[in-house]
């Protein structure tokens, strides 16, 4: 006996598959808030970096348009 796609599922089949997609949904926001968690310092160094070379730039400009 073959299913037909057609034929509406079990109550149960539709409860386990809304738990499984819960179940998956969290494991990939669990994992994702790790690959975060785990890369944040680098992150937070990099921008800082480029903050402070962005501000010096600025500031240099600054500086040279005022004394020439």
């Amino acid at each position: 006996m073959g299913t037909n796609p057609a034929d509406p599922k079990s109550m149960f089949d539709r409860l386990i598959g809304g738990c499984m997609s819960v179940l998956l949904a969290s494991i990939a926001i669990y994992c994702a808030a790790q690959i975060i968690q785990s890369i944040w310092p680098v992150l937070v160094v990099i921008t800082g970096v480029i903050a402070l070379v962005w501000i010096a730039v600025i500031v240099i400009r600054i500086w040279l348009s005022r004394r020439y």
